[in-house]
């Protein structure tokens, strides 16, 4: 081995490097730790402390705002997680390592970070709404032509996805032929168009505004999720898809995420518009509302689709109304004959004389919302009418109804409001004297305050509504001209309220609605169990594969032992160093790591052997078995490399993980096998000690074996035709099952006190009872009988919050009715993805398999040079790929674990296929070395000496593989079972096949071997 000194200080540098960028870990475990001990006692002290209120509630407040039900068995995990993170925020600047004296902020940012799997917490998929950004950008909005063009694109944009762009600029050309593009947008304040741009430059400009939509938005994320106090937020862009993937680590306040993040934070002022001033459209709107809606033909549509808010979620408590109400103030409140009313008037409170519509119940808003948004009632009111929803539900009158209000907001011809969210400076948190109450105080611009002013002047005496994303939070009249630009938000705000939204105005105001595509929610308690079982599988399996190798290769396997060591210390320390995030789908291919590292030093033991066998000595054996087992290892982990590439592609999330704990485990498991094995040999033998290569057990393994596979290759393809024929009738006779993110739809993860295995149809069925006819709801244990899934595509295409809050409610409700079976609940897990990114993801899983099968090919193409070799691998990793799934259909609801068709399953297929090259191309490797070396000699011969010399390469790898994934099946914990079940069969198939189906098909495509073999 030349350049030893070289790689000894490489070996030691990277050591060193490892180590300490590790150490960062170690000393904020250290941290969390102790704060989860503080915790903890406290935690304890509160819910032992805390009395139950008259209706036998117990209930604390954390300092976020959120209500926690002590009565449920989540409520330690969740006042604990919450206390831990108050405690280590508080930390943020002290200094915890003395060493370097760094804080534990930058102690957390240097350390390695674990995903949601681990520790519990919320990811969030947000996405710039691409329709929203053009519309920012039209002169005017509800200008009939361009809002004819737009909606149509929209259509067929929200069904089917694509390219908006494209599809509104088709539809404009279609629907407004002869009308230039640019007259929609206001290119007065637009350098980049002008009054004589065509739709080429327009088309040009919005890809332009598209392709730089994110910038600034990720770190305005930023900015708004240090409210939350977390402490190791992750957060990654896709430009290509317009989209943010955060996670937030220990956070489990749903509510409050959501509506702080999906928020635009663009504070508008309005002009409004009293029940009077709309009497002629209301009342053509009541009438309407009687009957099913009036198909109206090539009618433009003048008032803005989305002006009847969705996405206020009911429990939000921020409103500013100022106080208008008399407590004898009129209203048409309903009485009882409610039930003979219809329409609208069957579900608002109309109220008399000032700038309120009415009042409207909390379980009937979805109910106007859906009237309203009709599109034969929006067309009877003018076109600068939209309304909007309190922020806050009211209580008033003398029946003391509590509803939200509806306000009927005046919008400027050109859709934008006269002071906006660009007009403001700052907002901070404030105390009114006079009132006594928590106050917002916003300062706004000098040009914003010149347009205040202006606005004021104009309405003396009237009411103008202050919104916030179309919510209005106050609606005050005003008394005189506001000058000077600053001005107070009033309410009902809490402290922490008052915060909340001042510092969501300081965040900054997006560019553009973002959308929520995909949410996810994992429990602590949850997050600790996966956690625990990992680091078991993972230490069991380490400590498997240790005695494996010194049992099998003697004092060589002792050498294994520590490259396999030093390989496990380089993958930890290199994904703190790349700053990656390590999930249980990472842990697992860590795992499966382990088992495959030792396919390089197999290989080259087994080389080692056969040239001491041959009456080579110690020296010059090792030297030619590393040398002629190099071509093996590079092709078998280029093979398996160009696979976890086409998976980080592809992937997001836990793939993404998966594939970059894989990625980073090929590079280290070759440099360890190459480098670190060889200089550990080398040490053993200058020292003058003798080093084996084998056991007394096992001396002599696998030499003798002389199998006909040639000769017996039509039996293997009998065998594997009736597999592959029972399979695919199985596929389709049973069908596979597709996970949410395959379908859309929401999952929950419901804990119960009693055991519900026997009671799901009890479940289902008061689920169904609560979502209706025609809804999907399945449900199966996961983990234990005491812990359900329930499936459901309720709702599915509602991605508003106030859907969420709505699903949620009448899961809750249906689960309420089971009480008198399972006792309580708690729902520890949460996800919902959008029909939308389930498309994409199918889309995106077929070119990602079919990717890996098409860059195979080519690579062994290139590699060996004919054709026969490339066509050989493929067919057989289609073989596995068809049994595995065959395995899924026939097992899935029969076996107790996950077998649902998921991201992770296609993780495990593209893996599969990497296993399977792997083993094939080292076959084919000996084939073709041996075939050169033998030249002349009897082809069929040559390939069955191949394949038996290659047996005991093949046996280990595949066994230590195998037991490897068989301990992470046993106590790496339900989530991960599915996918490492579709592992192991994997594993069984991908090495029958690089025997017995990949070398036959050779065989039989290459005519000489083909003749010389009959």
């Amino acid at each position: 081995m030349r350049n030893k000194g070289f790689f000894w200080f490489l070996t030691i540098l990277l050591t060193a490097i490892c180590i300490y960028q590790l150490s960062f870990t170690w000393v904020s475990n250290s941290v969390e730790n102790k704060a989860g001990k503080k915790a903890e006692a406290e935690a304890a002290r509160i819910i032992e402390e805390t009395e139950a209120d008259a209706d036998g509630t117990r209930t604390y407040t954390l300092n976020n705002g959120v209500v926690v039900d002590l009565n449920k068995g989540d409520a330690k995990e969740l006042i604990k997680a919450a206390l831990i993170n108050d405690d280590l925020l508080g930390q943020a600047e002290k200094e915890v390592y003395p060493v370097f004296g760094s804080t534990f902020k930058e102690v957390k940012k240097r350390s390695l970070a674990f995903g949601l799997d681990l520790v519990g917490g919320m990811s969030i998929t947000l996405e710039v709404s691409v329709p929203d950004l053009v519309k920012n950008y039209a002169r005017n909005e509800n200008q009939p032509q361009f809002r004819r063009a737009w909606d149509a694109a929209n259509e067929f944009y929200t069904e089917n996805g694509g390219d908006f762009i494209d599809l509104f600029m088709e539809q404009h050309a279609k629907l407004n032929p002869g009308k230039q593009a640019v007259r929609f947008f206001a290119f007065s304040e637009i350098d980049e168009l002008d009054m004589n741009s065509t739709d080429a430059d327009v088309k040009a400009f919005l890809e332009g505004i598209e392709t730089t939509s994110m910038g600034g938005v990720k770190e305005i994320m930023e900015r708004r999720i240090n409210q939350f106090g977390v402490a190791q937020p992750n957060i990654q862009e896709d430009k290509t898809n317009n989209r943010l993937y955060i996670e937030l680590p220990g956070v489990q306040d749903e509510v409050t995420v959501k509506e702080n993040l999906v928020s635009t934070a663009n504070l508008e002022f309005f002009e409004t518009y009293t029940l009077q001033q709309i009497a002629e459209g209301w009342t053509a709107a009541m009438e309407l509302s009687k009957d099913d809606e009036v198909v109206l033909e090539d009618t433009p549509v003048v008032v803005d689709s989305t002006e009847i808010d969705t996405t206020l979620n009911d429990t939000t408590s921020i409103s500013a109304d100022e106080d208008l109400f008399d407590e004898d103030e009129e209203l048409d409140f309903l009485s009882d004959s409610t039930e003979e009313l219809t329409g609208l008037a069957s579900y608002m409170a109309l109220m008399i004389g000032d700038s309120r519509i009415g009042l409207v119940l909390p379980e009937n808003r979805g109910k106007v919302n859906a009237l309203l948004n009709r599109k034969d009632i929006k067309a009877v009111f003018n076109s600068d009418v939209k309304f909007m929803w309190s922020a806050e539900m009211e209580t008033m009158g003398e029946t003391k109804e509590t509803g939200y209000i509806l306000y009927a907001i005046k919008v400027p011809l050109d859709g934008k409001a006269r002071v906006g969210g660009k007009d403001i400076a700052s907002a901070n948190r404030d105390y009114n004297q006079d009132e006594g109450s928590v106050v917002v105080n916003v300062r706004m611009t000098e040009e914003g305050s010149d347009k205040w002013a202006q606005m004021t002047e104009a309405n003396k005496g009237k009411v103008v509504a202050i919104t916030l994303d179309d919510v209005v939070y106050s609606a005050p009249r005003v008394n005189g001209v506001i000058s000077g630009g600053n001005t107070e938000i009033s309410g009902s705000f809490s402290i922490q309220e008052a915060d909340n939204l001042s510092g969501l105005l300081n965040g900054g105001a997006l560019p553009t609605k973002l959308v929520l595509k995909e949410f996810n929610k994992v429990g602590p308690t949850i997050g600790a169990d996966n956690s625990k079982s990992s680091l078991l599988s993972f230490g069991i399996a380490l400590l498997l594969v240790f005695v494996y190798m010194i049992f099998y290769y003697g004092k060589a396997g002792i050498v294994a032992d520590i490259a396999l060591f030093a390989n496990i210390l380089f993958i930890f320390g290199a994904l703190g160093s790349f700053g990656a995030v390590l999930t249980l789908a990472g842990m697992a291919g860590i795992v499966l790591t382990i088992g495959m590292a030792v396919d390089a030093n197999v290989l080259i033991f087994e080389r080692i052997r056969e040239e001491q066998a041959a009456g080579k000595d110690l020296k010059a054996a090792v030297d030619t078995g590393f040398k002629r087992a190099l071509s093996s290892i590079i092709d078998a982990n280029v093979t398996t490399m160009l696979t976890a590439i086409v998976l980080k592609s592809f992937g997001s999330g836990p793939i993404e993980s998966f594939a970059t704990t894989l990625i980073i485990g090929i590079f280290t498991s070759v440099f360890a096998a190459l480098v670190i094995t060889r200089l550990c040999i080398n040490w053993w033998m200058k020292k003058g000690k003798n080093i084996t290569f084998e056991s007394k057990m096992t001396k002599g393994a696998f030499k003798k074996l002389n199998f006909n596979f040639v000769g017996k290759r039509k039996m293997y393809y009998m065998i594997s035709g009736v597999l592959i024929i029972g399979g695919i009738i199985a596929i389709v006779a049973r069908g596979l099952n597709p996970s949410v993110e395959f379908s859309g739809g929401r999952t929950f993860g419901i804990e119960f006190d009693k055991s519900a295995s026997s009671e799901q149809d009890l479940v289902k069925n008061e689920l169904l009872k609560q979502f209706g006819d025609g809804v999907s709801v399945e449900t199966k244990t996961k983990g234990s009988s005491f812990f359900l899934e329930v499936t459901t595509n309720y709702l599915r295409e509602d991605e508003s919050t106030d859907g969420d809050k709505l699903v949620k409610e009448k899961l809750e409700a249906g689960l309420d009715e089971c009480k008198s079976k399972l006792g309580g609940y708690s729902i520890e897990e949460s996800r919902s993805v959008s029909p939308t990114v389930s498309k994409e993801l199918v889309v995106s899983s077929a070119w990602a398999i079919g990717l890996s099968l098409l860059i195979i090919f080519a690579y062994i193409l290139i590699r060996f040079g004919r054709w026969q070799y490339s066509i050989g691998a493929i067919l057989a990793m289609v073989h596995d790929v068809v049994l595995v799934l065959a395995a899924f259909s026939i097992f899935h609801g029969i076996l107790p674990f996950n077998m649902d068709v998921d991201q992770a399953f296609i993780a495990a297929i593209l893996t599969v296929i990497g296993y399977s090259i792997n083993d094939t191309v080292i076959v084919f490797d000996r084939i073709r070395e041996n075939l050169r070396t033998f030249k002349g000699t009897d082809e069929q011969e040559n390939i069955n000496r191949s394949l038996n010399s290659t047996l005991s390469r093949t046996f280990n790898t595949s066994i230590t593989t195998f037991i490897v994934l068989l301990i992470i099946f046993i106590f790496g914990g339900t989530a991960i079972q599915g996918f490492v079940f579709a592992l192991m069969i994997g594993v069984i198939v991908g090495t029958y096949s690089s025997v017995c189906i990949a070398t036959p098909v050779l065989i039989d495509l290459s005519k000489k071997v083909k003749k010389e073999a009959e």
